[in-house]
């Protein structure tokens, strides 16, 4: 925990790479099995606090997603980002985004 009970967390934040070449189904299938793969990594080894993909809800998709992170510093939260295979890849481009957390004790349930 950081300052004033506050956790500093990193939001990994992507887009698709403009610049890439097409992707075929099998590298494809390749790519998204290793992320599942990295995510259980991340929780396994502590650092992962939240991921998921960026959907409405009718499950209609708005860009790539996110992964929210606990690291210490900038420089570590890039050492774990960069191993996410689709930005190791250069499939697609990171935005990494400092993130303190302060945790609500509010009901998780949204009417």
């Amino acid at each position: 925990m950081g300052d004033a009970g506050r956790e500093q967390c990193w939001i990994i934040a992507t887009s698709v790479n403009p610049e890439r070449e097409a992707d075929d189904a099998n590298r494809e299938s390749i790519l998204a099995h290793d992320h599942h793969a990295y995510i259980k990594q991340l929780d396994q080894d502590g650092h992962l606090v939240m991921h998921g993909a960026s959907r409405d809800e009718h499950g209609v998709r708005h860009g790539t997603g996110f992964i929210v992170i606990r690291a210490a510093t900038k420089a570590q939260a890039e050492a774990i980002a960069l191993r996410e295979p689709y930005i190791a890849a250069g499939v697609r481009l990171l935005n990494l985004i400092p993130w303190q957390v302060h945790r609500s004790h509010a009901p998780s349930e949204v009417q």
